[in-house]
């Protein structure tokens, strides 16, 4: 059964139709990843599967068709492009409002709660991190606190939107190292928007590419890649976007 599929589905952004008619399907566990030219509809798509972007066709969850008036399926949890703190608080605290969507508008968090955050970071080996201020870490340990609030949910399917563009390089492996850690210990299904193609030639899974009139799944290999890559790179630049 899949986890993810998608019938017929076109999206527009400013009034141009950027993906039109895509039709494919994920099975679970996997991890994907996300490729092509800027403007060409890598975010909107995301967006779309959360329910913040109109969209035309059909999506599914698990056999079940998603409502198009329903808010953000509980099944998916998202990180986007850049998520700024500019007042203090504790690695601790941002960690534990990822069960936000599990809560009553007053309930507290509870014990137990804080003890899930310690686990989380334990599991990615920053258990130190709980109790310090989260604009005194660097950028890539600011990361891992955002993926550590996306684990905290326990979705069945994250959306990764560039989650390694301002990280240095030992930081870019040690968030793709978790990504392809979620997919085979938790049977997770990791979709990730991203040019730091390299580090892709490791990974299991299977590539899309939005550059392509009707991207299908393909099985990543080094093969794969170089093929998605010369068409990325012989594709001319397009001025609206």
């Amino acid at each position: 059964m899949p986890v993810l599929e998608v019938k017929d589905l076109s999206l527009g952004f400013e009034g141009k139709l950027i993906i039109e008619g895509v039709s494919f399907a994920i099975e679970k566990p996997s991890f994907v990843a996300i490729i092509g030219h800027n403007g060409c509809g890598k975010t909107t798509f995301f967006k779309s599967l959360i329910q913040s972007h109109p969209y035309k066709g059909e999506i599914f969850l698990f056999d079940q068709k998603v409502n198009k008036s329903q808010t953000s399926p509980r099944e998916i949890a998202i990180l986007e492009q850049r998520n700024l703190v500019n007042f203090q608080i504790k690695v601790k605290d941002i960690v534990v409002m990822g069960l936000f969507r599990r809560k009553s508008f007053f309930e507290n968090y509870t014990n137990e709660d804080f003890d899930r955050v310690r686990e989380i970071l334990e599991f990615l080996e920053r258990p130190d991190l709980y109790e310090k201020d989260f604009n005194h870490l660097s950028g890539g340990e600011q990361q891992l606190v955002w993926l550590a609030q996306m684990m905290i949910q326990e979705a069945e399917i994250y959306l990764l939107d560039e989650p390694t563009q301002y990280l240095d390089l030992y930081y870019k492996k040690v968030l793709f190292d978790l990504m392809e850690a979620w997919v085979k210990r938790f049977n997770k299904t990791v979709f990730c928007i991203t040019h730091d193609l390299y580090y892709l030639e490791t990974m299991d899974g299977y590539l899309l590419n939005f550059s392509e009139k009707d991207p299908r799944p393909q099985v990543l290999n080094r093969e794969c890649l170089k093929k998605n890559i010369n068409l990325i790179l012989q594709r001319k630049p397009n001025k609206n976007f």
